[in-house]
């Protein structure tokens, strides 16, 4: 094993990438881990087939239903994984006493939260890139006037959910109690997606609300809404207050 190791997670970088493995086996291993992938997909697919949803809306100004929803489907990805899956491993593993174990041995906190987060960062990569890719070739949905602040928003988007995800991760004590933390942030997040109702129906108040939710802020940067430097500005915040509340927080029991 090399001698040089990670100051930040006290472990060599041979070690790291055994846990980040390890982690990847075990949430793969879940039967939800379809679901973080496969539904969003295969909503694309079907939203994309749906004809009504191929024709222009006065409603949405003048874009297609097909078009409004593959950035908000490509959000459910992050989502699923920062406000359900992590919250719920954690608490998993606390429930099972696997922290208890693991916290007396030389794997610290960070390596461990580290390598789960570079799954999930993983998966996340591919989740929406397909969603993105399905809707781009396979329905003709445009890309977004500015492709590079579109992926730095989506990026930082990601980031902040999973900081606040891993808030829930560093206290729920019982799977009941990370879901009951995690599910209400991911319901408002989708709701200021546009995924219960298109962004472009809700009252202007309402739209300038989300720009100050995670992926409110996200939807908006892809929409060319507001200023792109306000937005990145909100979920590096997001990012940052919620990775030390966390740290702050966690509790190996």
């Amino acid at each position: 094993m090399s001698a040089f190791a990670l100051p930040s997670l006290r472990m060599t970088p041979q070690g790291f990438r055994t846990l980040t493995v390890t982690q990847a086996r075990l949430l793969l291993r879940a039967p939800a881990a379809l679901i973080w992938l496969a539904l969003p997909v295969a909503m694309v697919v079907v939203f994309g087939c749906i004809p009504s949803f191929g024709t222009a809306q006065k409603a949405l100004d003048g874009k297609r239903v097909i078009d409004v929803y593959v950035p908000t489907l490509a959000a459910m990805v992050p989502l699923f994984l920062a406000c359900t899956a992590l919250p719920l491993t954690m608490a998993g593993y606390r429930e099972k006493d696997v922290l208890r174990r693991l916290s007396v041995t030389p794997v610290p906190a960070a390596g461990m939260l580290g390598a789960l987060l570079a799954v999930m960062a993983a998966i996340t990569a591919v989740g929406v890139g397909l969603v993105v890719a399905i809707g781009g070739l396979a329905f003709h949905v445009a890309a977004p006037a500015d492709p590079a602040a579109v992926c730095a928003a989506f990026v930082l988007g990601t980031t902040a959910v999973l900081a606040l995800g891993l808030i829930a991760a560093a206290v729920a004590r019982t799977s009941a109690a990370a879901s009951g933390m995690g599910v209400p942030l991911m319901v408002l997040n989708f709701f200021f997606s546009g995924l219960y109702v298109p962004l472009a129906e809700l009252p202007h108040s309402l739209q300038r609300i989300g720009e100050f939710v995670p992926f409110g802020a996200v939807m908006a940067a892809w929409a060319g809404h507001g200023a792109l430097g306000e937005h990145l500005a909100v979920l590096a915040g997001y990012t940052v207050v919620g990775s030390l509340v966390a740290a702050r927080l966690f509790r190996w029991e």
